[in-house]
């Protein structure tokens, strides 16, 4: 229930101008659903669609969301940025240095690639994915760029939470489909804190113990490789 329908049931108005309270509810619902369409964003608002676009479209403008190619609506920079310390790279610098290096990733492993920073509290949000050329592939994270998930469970948590084996990575099958194994690693800042976390992603079958170590090495190599870039 959002805080505007919770007031609503108890006969009270939301303090402040409603446009605001509509336009922070569009927020949430990006935050927490996002890739997300127009159409599904004004249905859960229950706003016309031209209000919400005219509400998105300002969010976009002050850089909280992010219009996809595809339509569809993601967190944006600002709002990435806003829930990372001062201390870590911004997420532009992230994006830039990751691009080439998570495209070379996927093509060694042949699985889809993902690399996500921190979020709000418990949680992580995705900066960028490169998805498996392979017809089967795990479609779990398909489309994930921008959203904020929560860490429990998770290699990213495990990770996060500076719980890496000594081999330099972290193996869990993934929490959106157990038939899936998720590979991580880190990846430092010059003063040793994890700024964000490299992943490949695919199904099971495909990754069996000789693959996984495999696997994790070229992973380790690419997050190194980022670290690198950003240091450098």
């Amino acid at each position: 229930m959002t805080t505007r329908e919770a007031a609503q049931r108890a006969g009270e108005a939301p303090p402040g101008p409603q446009s605001v309270h509509r336009a922070l509810e569009l927020l949430t619902l990006v935050l927490e659903h996002g890739p997300a369409a127009l159409s599904d964003l004004a249905r859960a608002s229950d706003l016309p669609a031209s209000t919400a676009m005219r509400m998105l479209r300002a969010l976009e403008h002050w850089g909280y969301v992010l219009r996809l190619r595809d339509g569809k609506y993601v967190v944006g920079e600002r709002f990435v940025q806003s829930q990372i310390s001062s201390a870590m790279p911004r997420a532009e610098a992230l994006m830039d240095a990751s691009a080439e290096i998570m495209k070379r990733l996927t093509e060694r492993t042949r699985e889809s690639s993902y690399l996500a920073i921190p979020g709000p509290t418990g949680t992580c949000t995705f900066l960028r994915e490169v998805q498996s050329p392979l017809p089967i592939r795990y479609v779990g994270f398909d489309g994930w760029e921008g959203r904020t998930v929560p860490l429990s469970r998770s290699v990213a948590g495990e990770i996060f939470e500076q719980r890496v084996p000594d081999e330099g990575y972290v193996v869990m099958a993934a929490t959106t489909d157990p038939d899936s194994i998720v590979i991580g690693a880190p990846v430092f800042a010059h003063n040793g804190t994890t700024v964000a976390v490299l992943s490949i992603a695919g199904p099971a079958f495909r990754i069996p113990e000789d693959v996984k170590a495999r696997h994790g090495r070229a992973v380790i190599e690419a997050a190194s490789e980022l670290a690198q870039r950003l240091q450098g």
